[in-house]
């Protein structure tokens, strides 16, 4: 349509320029009227090239929308063939984490001071949700505590289930068992994580419903009678279940706990101190119980945990001076929050003691004060003060004392 119009207002111009001549036109020399046949021809040849040009020029501009819009198809198609495929895996997959870096210096039971600076730990949780009934988790750590500096597998399983809507729900695959709490407003972990905290590969079985969470869970564990010298230990001999509720309101919350397993021996604790004695197995079981119990209004909070062995291991195994242990933990902790220019700022403080454990080299009382400073989302900076007593000598201890104070710069996204 473009081109016809130009075509015509091109012919037009030429006669307007043939109806403009003067009169005496007719009169002029024949040389005149040939210049003029001449300008008329060219108008003519110039409007014919401005035709073809604009044809071309409509031709290539139904080309490129056509091929836009094969590229748009494309793109979708491949859009879909990726989504199907498994690669726009930020549909499905979240990543989370923490960094924790120390300034740590103290005093052991042995005198010896010392001071260095540390990267406590470095986390990667990636979690994996395809559907609503089933969730996929992946934990890997770095501690930085621990002779070796290598990452590790610390949990990695697979839940079944959505609470929200079905209150039951099947975890497995490597796990910590729901036994004990162990909340802590301090840097390091309390006596009764360090006493009872179980890692191992197993299933829980749970119900989750009104604030009240009751698990089933069997595990390997570790094994009873037989040579304890053999390193062979992959069968099922742990079984454990708890009960939880918790209650919050804006001003107030409340949280109770209980749980038992049957063999406090598979704690990461104790067995690391019998497998570097060569025990791989234990002549009993020894059941392990665990109670916590917390309560918040407005900005305090308190919570308390006991963690025990509900019997004893033998002489051999875990020793308590010259007596077998029954060893036992117990946490308390108040903590205060408030906003110190416009920083979430808690300060705590906390006691902690256990019995019957300096064999596994924890202290038999322990002072801490904390306090944590939120910097930015995501960052804080906190600092922690322990005073530590350890047991006496006819226990098993040195009947000396030691403290130690700790800087942390932590970061979660």
């Amino acid at each position: 349509m473009n081109g016809k119009l130009t075509r015509n207002l091109t012919l037009a111009a030429g006669m307007m320029c043939l109806v403009a001549q003067p009169a005496q036109a007719a009169t002029d020399s024949r040389e005149e009227i040939e210049l003029l046949k001449q300008q008329v021809q060219q108008l003519m040849q110039q409007n014919q090239q401005l035709h073809q040009r604009l044809s071309e020029m409509e031709k290539n501009t139904a080309v490129q929308t056509i091929a836009g819009k094969e590229s748009v198809t494309e793109d979708v198609a491949l859009h879909e063939d990726e989504k199907s495929s498994g690669l726009a895996i930020n549909e499905f997959v979240s990543l989370s984490g923490s960094i924790e870096g120390d300034f740590k210096t103290g005093e052991d039971f042995t005198g010896n001071h010392s001071s260095e600076f540390v990267l406590d730990t470095v986390e990667l949780i990636m979690e994996a949700r395809m559907t609503d009934w089933a969730t996929g988790k992946i934990v890997i750590d770095y501690d930085g505590t621990s002779d070796s500096e290598d990452l590790f597998l610390d949990e990695a399983h697979i839940t079944l289930g959505k609470t929200e809507t079905f209150p039951f729900f099947l975890t497995g695959g490597k796990i910590y068992a729901p036994f004990g709490d162990f909340s802590t407003n301090m840097i390091q972990d309390p006596l009764t994580q360090a006493l009872g905290e179980i890692n191992p590969k197993g299933i829980i079985a749970g119900y989750e419903k009104n604030g009240v969470i009751a698990n089933v869970l069997t595990y390997n564990g570790m094994r009873e009678g037989g040579d304890p010298a053999e390193e062979e230990n992959d069968s099922i001999n742990g079984f454990g279940a708890s009960l939880a509720y918790s209650y919050e309101q804006d001003e107030c919350g409340f949280n109770a706990g209980i749980g038992w397993v049957s063999n406090l021996a598979d704690a990461g604790t104790i067995t690391d101190y019998l497998e570097e004695k060569g025990i791989f197995a234990v002549a009993d079981q020894a059941p392990g119980l665990s109670l916590n119990l917390g309560a918040r209004y407005n900005a305090f909070a308190l919570l308390t945990e006991y963690v025990t062995a509900l019997d004893h291991f033998t002489l051999d195994e875990l020793p308590y001076g010259v007596s077998e242990a029954e060893p036992s933990a117990w946490n308390s902790e108040l903590a205060y929050t408030a906003t110190i220019m416009d920083k979430e700022t808690v300060f705590a403080v906390g006691y902690q003691k256990s019995w019957e454990a300096s064999a596994l080299e924890l202290p038999e009382h322990r002072y801490l004060v904390a306090a944590s400073i939120g910097l930015f989302e995501g960052t804080t900076l906190a600092f922690e003060y322990y005073y530590d007593k350890d047991y006496s000598i006819s226990d098993g201890g040195t009947d000396n004392n030691g403290n130690g104070f700790t800087t942390r710069l932590g970061y979660e996204f």
